[in-house]
């Protein structure tokens, strides 16, 4: 039988784990974590620019403890890999369509196991994660929308490729064209046919990023039946042009 010595013992060892987890569910890396997430499920640029502003990439290499720069690379690796999945998660709370989440999750994924150094990770990839997927939830939620609205986006995005116009649309919604255009911008925030560029330029991301498309493929591919406006779409969406989009890939990702 214990005595009442060794039972105080077991109490107060019990109740140091206990502190000891209750610190590591409070620390660092959780609370940014969880701020990260939460701006992200609201589409909050603002909140999430103001918690990436707090990341400290030293801490985070302390928190990895490589051994070497090719076991930091791989750790980072592993690292990037979780923050794309609760991103993703994320992203899906804030009612994201399915499609995009897919899209940055693949197109992220490509990148991160293609990426040969920790500096292009750190300054390609970790904080455009965050911002990518916060971004499509500000851009393409359907949480806020009317059940008209959410019919007629999702029949953008499963027909994203083929001619969409306003008046398409509307004659398949039985709505008049202008009446259309003016609820589309009061729900979506954006005109209809900048609401589609977006969802194409998502999509030639998505396929600059698998490799395996000339330039000119991936505008026909993301829905774009001129080169010329492809560019410049695109640049305006991004700031970049295709072809300086392109450039800066990791070499082994170039088409």
């Amino acid at each position: 039988m214990k005595s009442h010595d060794d039972k105080e013992a077991l109490k107060d060892k019990r109740l140091s784990k206990l502190r000891e987890l209750t610190t590591d569910a409070m620390n660092y890396r959780y609370l940014i974590q969880d701020q990260l997430s939460d701006a992200i499920t609201e589409g909050d640029l603002q909140k999430l620019n103001d918690t990436l502003a707090l990341l400290d990439i030293d801490k985070l290499f302390a928190y990895l403890k490589a051994d070497s720069d090719d076991d930091l690379l791989d750790k980072l690796k592993n690292h990037l890999i979780t923050v794309n999945t609760y991103s993703r998660i994320a992203a899906k709370n804030g009612g994201t369509l399915p499609l995009y989440l897919h899209l940055i999750y693949e197109r992220f994924t490509i990148i991160i196991k293609d990426a040969s150094s920790v500096d292009y990770l750190v300054d390609n990839v970790y904080f455009d994660i965050f911002k990518d997927y916060c971004d499509a939830v500000a851009n393409f939620s359907t949480t806020a929308y009317s059940s008209v609205m959410k019919e007629i986006v999702s029949y953008i995005t499963e027909n994203l490729t083929s001619e969409l116009t306003l008046t398409n649309i509307a004659s398949i919604y039985g709505m008049h064209p202008v009446h259309l255009a003016r609820k589309f911008k009061q729900e979506t925030g954006n005109t209809f046919i900048g609401y589609v560029n977006q969802q194409r330029v998502y999509l030639a991301k998505y396929y600059f990023h698998l490799g395996e498309h000339q330039l000119s493929e991936v505008a026909n591919l993301a829905g774009f039946n001129s080169h010329s406006y492809f560019t410049k779409v695109f640049k305006k969406i991004t700031g970049k042009t295709p072809t300086k989009y392109l450039k800066e890939l990791p070499k082994n990702e170039k088409v």
